[in-house]
């Protein structure tokens, strides 16, 4: 590839935002242009990403978001991850179910903006909704990461209830350009924007939801829908030298990123910088194995440990095979003059969720029962009204206790390991924000194959296949490599840069 074929820096000094989708970037920085906060911007660009980019999220998935504040200092955490069904029971499965109804986590993505609203909203509450509906209700052209997406499904999608009349309107799949026209989201999200929360969680699309849960037999109920919650809790950080960097706590898998930046910062970033390079990304893969292999771990555990400064070191030797189920995910990243920074992901997890759509309300559902454990012995074990350990993972990084970077990625568990080395890259050396997330990176496959990018030194391949592991050179894989959205404070806040990673569907804008 061209040098120069590489993701380039936008620079402004009075906003920066970054989508998965370039309608949601234009809707959000509509939004700060009108005075509205990041939340507000959030909120626009979230309901625009449900209907341009349905196969990563829909108003039947979950979110998660931190918020800097910048008049106080202070990153608030918001948990919108849906819960297990009070119905859900280990006993009704011999496995954890991948697609269908009874993969679905009760949706939490509606009570998600409504939290937030509550909190740092600005501008009037309907009119958030204005662009998404406007799209939903006049159409789009099919994306074409959702037109790939669709030329990949096979029949555990093709099958499920709905999918076919949302996605295969006039029986072929839809193709990059076609018009999608979604005129029922259009009406849930005009509920929504009359009345608030309740006219997700409550009235016609309540009796909706419910009826096509039963009808298919899945098993959310009304008491799962009033039970539905997204919380503010307190960010997990590390901190080397004067660099910290703040995730979501768990049940979010942003530990596991936490625990690779510690490994590899563990002597300081000086350390790393006179380390051979090709050595430093070898034993950053084996740390990156090792932490997912135990990516169960206790929450109570895990938040203990950083509570002691520590993450404190698995007991359990090294595994080479693990399970990292790929996801996908679309986000949200954002700043403004005034300092303040948002960090957004929203998610069905896999490509098109359960691949259950409403045929009243147009909602596709998640499939993140998935993400439970069947086995008795598993923190992250299946039971009624709980979380299950998470993949999305926002993050935003201080030096010297001042915001200097916000980012996300799609990827599943390999979010963690993208956001490391991005973070990585970042911190320790002087290139542009567009040359840091277009840099060659490493990722792990669901199987503990090690997929190299081209133009990683193939020193790297060779010590790690001297560990035991098996190894892809030159990959291209369209999935496990994420898609950064970034967004970068220089000079003491003065001026914002911000790129989007060419890999996959990503829009930046800066003014």
């Amino acid at each position: 590839m061209n040098p120069n074929a590489r993701a380039k820096s936008l620079y402004g000094a009075r906003g920066a935002v970054v989508s998965g989708h370039h309608l949601a970037t234009l809707a959000a920085s509509d939004i700060l242009r009108q005075g509205g906060s990041l939340i507000d911007a959030v909120i626009a660009s979230s309901a625009v990403l449900t209907v341009a980019l349905p196969h990563t999220s829909s108003m039947g998935g979950c979110a998660m978001l931190l918020y800097f504040d910048a008049a106080t200092g202070r990153t608030h955490a918001l948990n919108g991850s849906g819960k297990a069904p009070l119905a859900a029971d280990r006993a009704m499965f011999e496995r954890m179910p991948q697609r269908g109804s009874r993969s679905w986590l009760t949706p939490a993505l509606v009570r998600f903006w409504a939290r937030a609203y509550g909190r740092f909203g600005a501008l009037p509450w309907p009119g958030l909704f204005e662009p998404a509906i406007a799209l939903a209700r006049q159409g789009l052209a099919c994306p074409e990461e959702l037109a790939r997406n669709l030329a990949r499904a096979d029949d555990s999608l093709l099958s499920q209830p709905g999918f076919r009349e949302a996605f295969l309107p006039r029986g072929d799949r839809l193709s990059a350009g076609d018009m999608l026209v979604q005129p029922r989201v259009a009406d849930v999200l005009s509920e929504i924007a009359d009345k608030g929360e309740d006219g997700f969680y409550k009235g016609w699309v309540a009796d909706s939801l419910l009826a096509f849960s039963a009808s298919t037999e899945g098993l959310l109920s009304a008491e799962d829908l009033e039970g539905a919650s997204a919380d503010w809790v307190s960010p997990l950080a590390m901190a080397a030298g004067d660099v910290g960097v703040q995730v979501m706590p768990p049940n979010s898998s942003g530990w596991i990123m936490l625990e690779q930046l510690r490994r590899n910062w563990g002597g300081g970033l000086e350390v790393r910088a006179t380390q051979d390079k090709a050595s430093a990304m070898a034993d950053a893969i084996l740390a990156a194995i090792d932490v997912i292999a135990h990516k169960d771990r206790d929450p109570q555990e895990v938040m203990e440990a950083y509570a002691a400064g520590h993450a404190g070191e698995c007991a359990l030797p090294v595994k080479h095979r693990f399970s990292a189920e790929p996801g996908d995910t679309t986000g949200f990243v954002a700043m403004d003059a005034q300092g303040n920074a948002v960090s957004m992901l929203q998610s069905i997890f896999q490509p098109f969720g359960s691949g259950c759509v409403d045929p009243g309300t147009g909602i596709i559902f998640n499939n993140r029962m998935y993400d439970f454990s069947l086995s008795e012995d598993s923190p992250n074990r299946l039971r009624p009204g709980q979380r299950p350990v998470h993949t999305l993972n926002p993050y935003l990084v201080m030096r010297r206790e001042k915001l200097v970077m916000a980012g996300v990625s799609p990827g599943g568990v390999s979010q963690t390991t993208t956001g490391f080395q991005v973070i990585d890259h970042a911190m320790r050396s002087g290139m542009s924000l567009g040359a840091v997330v277009s840099e060659p990176r490493w990722s792990l496959g669901r199987d503990g194959t090690v997929l190299l990018e081209e133009g990683i030194d193939g020193r790297v391949a060779q010590r790690l296949r001297e560990r035991g592991l098996t190894v892809v050179e030159n990959s291209a894989h369209e999935f496990y490599f994420g898609s950064v959205k970034a967004v970068r404070a220089l000079e003491g806040g003065r001026m914002l840069e911000a790129a989007a990673d060419p890999r996959r569907q990503a829009h930046a804008i800066v003014w």
